[in-house]
């Protein structure tokens, strides 16, 4: 990461004309005041809070330090009204917008579609004075937030907000918008309504079999059969006959779901996992992917809950204490845009590092970017405050953030995805040994040696 990714990326998500235009078309500085918006919702963004305190106390002290004028405290929270809510959720749609216009980094397996969509939600606990705004199920208010997650683009492309009483399935609508899309959810998505609606409008899609679905096989293209199968023979029945043989093979079939006009036809592909066969439904061609490439993409779907993790430890979403609506609205999108801050820089640095075949630098870590943000953020408003790219804080920030952010396991703990975008790389030599126990195919990534000197070594 360079000044210019940096630079670009807090330019482009929180951009100055963008959020006094917003400002003044809904009515957050109504009158001439002593409100300095751009300068109060950096640092709702950049802050995040810490550990003693709420985000709201610490951008009051921060923005208290860098406005010119100065403002009570009394003042300060008068200004997180409905208006100010407002203004974050067009700034958060903002981001949300450029995030899509990203170019989209698919290699391998991953690039058979457009780009692929992970769907989840995430629950935030809040005060019992809320619960007539929003009802919670395990405790009396709580609010849902429901996220769509780019794999191609590494980020939030769309999110909206409700109360954590609903089910997670109706807020997912299939529709023209994910033609040629791949889709990955989770059983609280899945139905059979799921599967035909994307069949409907041309979405690929991977879930996991229910437990209390019955599935009719109607032909089995792989795995190892005993007997004559006779189609719509139900796959309990045909495993429990030992028709079909596991013993840690794969099996892909086609299968049939549901009954009358509500029964669809799907792709079953079981695989053999450390507690028994995993079981997947996919409309993915049999030529493009085999079981095991199936399964390692519904594995990519874990990225959606590391993003989860990066809101509520690095945008402490899950520390929210706030007792007016509109304050829970405000913080709630404060806390999506520094993620999304930190799911842009390393997307773009992981499209600077394909394009540059930089191998030997490590990827940027989530929380650990996210940590250099916090602890640099009163840097980062002073560059904000300069204009250039080219300032001397830029290219010393960039420095630093990257040196903080690498991942530290990249190694020898890559995530799926990382593999399935080649970020990974040998392990080198073992601790407290030397330099010629390092394997060869690892030494270029642990030594600044031209290669001819380490053949020699």
């Amino acid at each position: 990461m360079d000044a210019a990714i940096l630079c670009d990326t807090l330019q482009a998500i929180l951009p100055d004309r963008m959020i006094e235009a917003a400002a003044m078309e809904h009515g957050v500085i109504a009158r001439q005041r002593k409100l300095e918006i751009v300068k109060l919702v950096r640092a709702l963004v950049l802050n995040a809070g810490s550990d003693d305190s709420g985000t709201l106390a610490d951008a009051f002290r921060r923005y208290r330090g860098e406005a010119t004028e100065t403002v009570v405290r009394g003042a300060f929270y008068d200004w997180l009204d409905e208006e100010m809510a407002v203004l974050m959720e067009c700034l958060l749609e903002h981001a949300m917008q450029y995030a899509n216009s990203l170019p989209v980094h698919l290699p391998g397996i991953l690039g058979t579609v457009d780009d692929w969509r992970i769907f989840d939600s995430e629950t935030v606990t809040l005060r019992n004075a809320l619960a007539e705004d929003y009802p919670g199920s395990g405790s009396l208010a709580a609010v849902k937030v429901h996220k769509e997650l780019s794999v191609g683009r590494g980020c939030m492309t769309y999110c909206h907000f409700g109360p954590a009483r609903e089910h997670d399935a109706p807020h997912l609508e299939v529709d023209e918008r994910y033609r040629d899309q791949g889709l990955l959810v989770d059983l609280g998505y899945a139905s059979l309504k799921f599967i035909g609606s994307c069949k409907l409008h041309g979405a690929k899609y991977i879930i996991r079999l229910k437990n209390n679905w019955k599935a009719q096989v109607e032909r089995i293209d792989r795995g190892e059969v005993q007997a004559a199968l006779v189609p719509g023979t139900d796959l309990d029945m045909l495993i429990e006959d030992e028709v079909i043989v596991l013993g840690g093979r794969c099996v892909d079939a086609a299968v049939t779901l549901g009954q009358g006009k509500k029964a669809v036809s799907a792709r079953l592909v079981m695989i053999p996992g450390p507690d028994g066969y995993l079981s997947y439904l996919t409309n993915l061609a049999r030529g493009t992917h085999g079981p095991h490439q199936v399964g390692e993409l519904y594995r990519v779907r874990w990225e959606i809950e590391s993003d989860n993790k990066l809101d509520k430890s690095g945008g402490r979403l899950d520390q929210i204490r706030a007792t007016t609506e509109s304050s829970v609205r405000i913080l709630l999108c404060a806390a999506l845009l520094h993620s999304m801050v930190v799911d842009v820089l390393i997307h773009r640095d992981n499209l600077d590092r394909a394009e540059c075949q930089e191998v030997r630098r490590a990827p940027l870590h989530r929380l650990a970017l996210a940590y250099a943000l916090r602890l640099r953020h009163r840097e980062l408003l002073v560059a904000l405050s300069c204009p250039g790219r080219a300032h001397k804080h830029w290219s010393r920030l960039a420095d630093l953030l990257s040196a903080e952010g690498r991942d530290p396991n990249w190694r020898h703990r890559p995530s799926v995805l990382d593999r399935l975008l080649g970020l990974t790389a040998p392990r080198g030599r073992p601790r407290k040994k030397k330099r010629r126990d390092c394997p060869r195919s690892a030494a270029p990534y642990r030594t600044t040696k031209p290669r001819r000197a380490i053949a020699m070594s």
